[in-house]
């Protein structure tokens, strides 16, 4: 993951941050922006509800349930005939799916058939890993595509497709490298699983106005390499993206208060989560950071929208085995990292929602 710091519904437009030394820097290494796309000034402070937020709750009400006037026509205004509910955000498979992926990645059992893996930092069990990803991607029924960026160098690509016409793309993705001699239950394990899981939850939505594309990033750990090739390769790509939502270290949560942070949120971001935890029986502590220094960081200086979301990595409820040989599979708590992916699924849901 990153090294230690110091302390839509409104279908959202780019957001840099010119006060932001990191990002500025960034951008200037970088020398690449994408003209469609507007910046606008980001804060790392508390966010307030916003009519995306409202819109959000709005639709969560009503499960995302349409109705149609069945005396006359048998569709809605939009043409496309009325759509199921979400289904539950906390399916009976989502513990014991996120169990075995965590398992697998942090070398607990076989990755594959004969390949166990101690750690995922050299090419060869990169290599391994991303055969893997791209395995269990194609089991889901996504679209999947090998972003190979360098002789050594590939993030793995599944896109769900909307079900509607007409729609823009959501990014989520979360980095499956680890440090050497670090079997990376927590970084990053948990946030692959968490992707995975998600994956397979969307695609059991009957209706989805947008695209969602799901990516595997290589070479994290070793400056957000993955991340910036892919982040190029959307604006080479002209991809009409939504905003982009990245997962890293989601297994710690000592105190048991299941809280996560939102790092540096891009407008109505923040909003999205705030909507979708609010209609939740049980709902988790959100905290809004201004953390970078891993990968929703490549994406702002394409000129994407971007969010982060981990465990209390500024509020001090992170893993002692941040790197270390000890971080592993029995050090993950699977409850926190379950209620977080019920967060994400939820918000997910009324994101891509056909209504």
């Amino acid at each position: 993951m990153r090294a230690p710091v110091a302390v839509v519904l409104a279908l959202c437009v780019a957001c840099t941050d010119p006060e932001d030394p990191e990002q500025t820097a960034t951008e200037s290494t970088m020398g690449v922006t994408s003209s469609t796309r507007t910046a606008s000034t980001e804060s790392s402070g508390p966010r307030t509800s916003t009519g995306a937020a409202e819109t959000m709750q709005d639709a969560s009400s009503t499960g995302g349930e349409q109705t149609t006037d069945t005396t006359t026509d048998d569709s809605d205004s939009t043409g496309r005939t009325d759509c199921a509910p979400a289904p539950d955000a906390n399916p009976a498979w989502l513990g014991g799916y996120l169990d075995e992926i965590v398992g697998r990645l942090a070398g607990a059992t076989e990755l594959s058939p004969g390949v166990t893996l101690a750690e995922r930092s050299t090419p060869m069990n990169r290599a391994a890993t991303a055969d893997w990803l791209e395995t269990e991607f194609a089991a889901l029924d996504l679209d999947v595509e090998r972003h190979a960026y360098a002789a050594q160098g590939t993030n793995i690509v599944g896109r769900l497709p909307a079900t509607e016409s007409g729609g823009r793309t959501l990014i989520v993705g979360a980095h499956f490298d680890s440090v050497p001699g670090s079997p990376g239950a927590n970084d990053n394990a948990t946030g692959v699983a968490f992707v995975l899981a998600l994956a397979r939850y969307l695609g059991s939505i009957e209706c989805r106005t947008h695209d969602v594309v799901f990516v595997g990033f290589d070479q994290e750990e070793v400056g957000l390499v993955g991340s910036e090739a892919y982040a190029a390769f959307l604006v080479d790509q002209g991809e009409d993206v939504i905003a982009v939502h990245t997962i890293d270290q989601m297994g710690w949560d000592q105190d048991g208060d299941r809280a996560i942070e939102l790092e540096r949120a891009d407008a109505g971001l923040y909003e999205i989560y705030e909507a979708a935890n609010a209609s939740l029986a049980a709902p988790v502590t959100l905290h809004a950071t201004g953390t970078g220094f891993t990968d929703h960081v490549s994406f702002r200086a394409y000129g994407f929208a971007a969010i982060g979301i981990t465990e209390e990595f500024v509020n001090g409820d992170t893993t002692p085995h941040y790197h270390l040989s000890s971080d592993s599979y029995d050090t993950v708590n699977f409850e926190f990292l379950a209620s977080s992916t019920v967060l994400a699924n939820t918000a997910f849901a009324m994101l891509i929602d056909a209504g």
